[in-house]
């Protein structure tokens, strides 16, 4: 389900479930997509799950669940620790199989290296690369400078609001309207679509300013490949950051260049 050419990376992983545009209700096969909505369930709850919770949550019969969960404990992609479920070590190996094989990840990384010991080298800040997966923007690289807080840096599958964060706006910016709509609803497209608006006027550059993380300000560029589909964000994030998270700032045209030379090498 890769490179979808409407909506990029955002709609090929699906994380939610969400069916992809024109599949058949008939093509989907239940107890599949009941299983990933269960391992959804665990990947955001933050703390384990029993069975009558996870039953609750995803409005299915326990005993649905139990058999489920049984098959995705042998799998191991769930654990159980005294009646308590939460993700195993399976995910892991997929996750690293997919960030190995993503374009994007490997093309960004020399400029993300170049950011960290040129335009950054002496800052407390955090080079990024995000995708948008569904309603969140997902960081699948980054590289940090020595002067950098270890709480400031972002860890690979950290995910944060779509609608929040710089990576996720500038992504968004590029996305049909009715897309928007559907991921974020009517009311927070339109309050936001001013924002989106102003990205797609600065060339892709999108900032936040504490909305996504207290006190952490970000500036990020999107990544669109040559069939102007949004394919990721780069991004520098961290405090102390107002002076370069205006659109013409000089750490803005670097971002920009880099997404548009990246973008470039993408079909």
């Amino acid at each position: 389900m890769l490179d979808r050419s409407e909506w990029g990376v955002s709609v090929s992983v699906q994380p939610d479930g969400e069916r992809s545009a024109g599949l058949s209700r008939r093509s989907v096969v239940q107890s599949v997509s009941r299983a990933f909505g269960l391992l959804n369930l665990l990947r955001d709850a933050q703390a384990p799950m029993s069975v009558l919770e996870l039953a609750r949550a995803a409005g299915l019969d326990r005993t649905v669940v139990h058999r489920l969960l049984r098959s995705l404990l042998q799998e191991g992609m769930v654990v159980e620790e005294r009646g308590l479920f939460r993700l195993g070590p399976s995910p892991i190996l997929l996750a690293n199989r997919y960030l190995d094989d993503l374009l994007v990840r490997r093309l960004a990384l020399p400029y993300m290296v170049e950011l960290q010991s040129g335009e950054i080298a002496d800052k407390p800040w955090t080079a990024t690369l995000s995708v948008a997966v569904g309603d969140v923007s997902a960081v699948i690289e980054r590289i940090w400078t020595p002067t950098t807080p270890l709480d400031l840096v972002l860890s690979v599958g950290d995910t944060f609001p779509i609608h929040s964060t710089a990576t996720g706006r500038s992504m968004l910016a590029y996305y049909p309207p009715e897309r928007v709509v559907e991921l974020l609803g009517p009311e927070r497209a339109a309050d936001l679509e001013p924002v989106l608006e102003a990205v797609r006027a600065a060339g892709g550059v999108g900032v936040s300013r504490g909305e996504a993380v207290p006190g952490v300000q970000a500036i990020a560029a999107a990544i669109v490949s040559r069939r102007q589909t949004p394919i990721a964000s780069v991004s520098v994030s961290g405090v102390d950051l107002e002076d370069q998270i205006e659109i013409d700032s000089r750490l803005a045209s670097t971002l920009r260049r880099a997404a548009a030379a990246i973008g470039q090498m993408i079909p």
